[in-house]
């Protein structure tokens, strides 16, 4: 048998090349950056998730979502409408810092999105859905490769020669509807809604670029107006069945100002529409859902969910029929402002994490930041979430701020701590209206308290919350408004 001695020079070489080797495929596995999957509904009001306590609607893939990752009892959008607040989300900004205060004006092109910042580090960045931005003509300003939106959506439809069928159904009465809008079934079947679509492409994008960073937003146009599910989800809801909300009189407008007008448009009919409208509405929450499952599905068959972190929000919430209203409007409910978060980001968040610490929509680039260990621009607002997801102790937030309106002179701004609320509408610079709700005794906000001098002292903190976060935030100009109606992806004021 031939031997042969190894010097010490030979040894030391290869147990060199061997670990180096080693090291190398440990540090490419380790680096290998994490992808982000958001996922976004519009216009979704928390009451119609069973992970928020619906025991009425089914929505059995955010609750997975729920339990595999942690819920945000109270997680706010900073603003509620939906231009700004997702402007919001992509800056980590508040509207009055970066400009875009309003539906139907420009953004700012020197702000930095997520998309830009992501895309500079080597990510592929696709939005998918409800893009809704008016610079969408020129996606590139906000750093997506991928950008598929209603042209491509109108695309395919003409090509399975079902062009405008999406828009067809049998309707409810839209002269004494209270949205104005189509709401009833929807002719088209699943893989030719909007949500069936928008899924599909999902889908699509992560097989494609399965193999590099990717972060996928996944916008989805529902349950916004038009209320318009599929079957069998038209029909999975009774309205004899769907419970009304507590709050659901039109008595409890306290001369509202950013209720009167959504109220008038529903002021004509009663609890009947208001219920059909209720079951359509859970229908389109359900078809998104089932949607939802199917790209969280796709996730797992990739073998990505373990190095992906997923994100579900909403833009802002829906009145649903609160206070006898639909939509949303100026006002400062939690029916509007509240909206549903779930993190879910495996060997980081534990699972079935629920969480009350005051969440909004502008910590959530923050969020997504860290969790993919990307250093956090210092112009940001918001702060990760990452901590509180996990449970760490540690000082957080006792109030969180929220604002709807064209300018600071003229718009609603809401304080809001665990326990109260303060809204204060403003007209020409000038208070026009208050309001103070106590959150513990009335959760539902049917009591104005703002005359009540048992609060005359709560009024005084609140109060003085907002003027302080008034002062130290950095205010700009509203952006200059959309020349034309319709733009490249989405509609200037949908």
């Amino acid at each position: 048998m031939s031997t042969s001695r190894i010097s010490r020079r030979q040894f030391l070489a290869g147990s060199l090349f061997g670990y180096t080797a080693l090291q190398t495929w440990a540090q490419a596995t380790a680096a290998k950056p994490r992808n982000i999957l958001f996922i976004m509904t519009d216009q979704h009001n928390v009451h119609a998730l069973g992970c928020y306590g619906s025991r009425e609607v089914k929505t059995p893939n955010m609750d997975r979502l729920a339990q595999q990752g942690a819920l945000f009892e109270y997680a706010f959008c900073q603003t509620g409408q939906c231009c700004p607040a997702r402007y919001s989300i992509w800056t980590g900004r508040y509207a009055r810092t970066h400009g875009l205060y309003y539906n139907g004006q420009l953004e700012n092109p020197k702000e930095d999105t997520i998309g830009d910042i992501l895309k500079r580090k080597g990510y592929k960045t696709a939005t998918i859905g409800k893009h809704h931005m008016h610079m969408g003509v020129m996606p590139d300003k906000h750093g997506f490769d991928v950008v598929i939106d209603l042209p491509e959506y109108q695309a395919f439809m003409e090509s399975e020669g079902k062009a405008g069928q999406d828009r067809k159904g049998d309707f409810l009465p839209e002269n004494v509807h209270p949205v104005r809008s189509r709401v009833g079934p929807c002719r088209v079947d699943n893989d030719h809604h909007k949500a069936g679509y928008w899924a599909a492409r999902a889908i699509d994008f992560m097989r494609e670029n399965k193999d590099q960073p990717f972060c996928l937003w996944l916008s989805f146009y529902g349950p916004h107006t038009p209320i318009m599910p599929s079957e069998p989800w038209a029909s999975m809801y009774d309205p004899a069945s769907v419970t009304l909300p507590p709050n659901h009189s039109y008595d409890y407008d306290y001369n509202t100002p950013g209720l009167k007008g959504t109220q008038a448009k529903s002021g004509t009919f009663g609890e009947d529409l208001h219920r059909k409208t209720l079951a359509y509405y859970y229908g389109l929450v359900s078809q998104i859902d089932y949607n939802i499952g199917r790209v969280l599905d796709e996730l797992d068959r990739l073998g990505l969910a373990e190095n992906t972190a997923v994100v579900y929000t909403a833009d802002h919430g829906e009145m649903m029929s609160e206070h006898g209203a639909w939509t949303k409007g100026h006002q400062g409910y939690d029916a509007t402002v509240r909206v549903p978060l779930i993190l879910r980001c495996p060997g980081v968040i534990p699972p079935n994490v629920r969480r009350q610490a005051l969440a909004c929509s502008i910590d959530l680039l923050s969020t997504l930041f860290e969790l993919t260990h990307q250093p956090i621009p210092q112009n940001v607002q918001g702060k990760s979430l990452v901590a509180p997801a996990k449970k760490e102790s540690g000082a957080w937030r006792d109030t969180i701020f929220s604002e709807i309106g064209n300018s600071v002179e003229n718009q609603t701004v809401i304080a809001r701590t665990a326990n109260t609320k303060y809204v204060v509408y403003r007209k020409d610079a000038k208070v026009a209206y208050e309001q103070l709700f106590d959150l513990e005794k009335d959760p539902w906000e049917m009591k104005n308290e703002i005359g009540n001098p048992k609060y005359k002292q709560v009024l005084a903190t609140m109060r003085g919350k907002l003027i302080c976060w008034e002062r130290e935030t950095k205010t700009v100009a509203p952006c200059k408004r959309v020349r034309k109606k319709t733009v490249r992806h989405g509609r200037a004021g949908a």
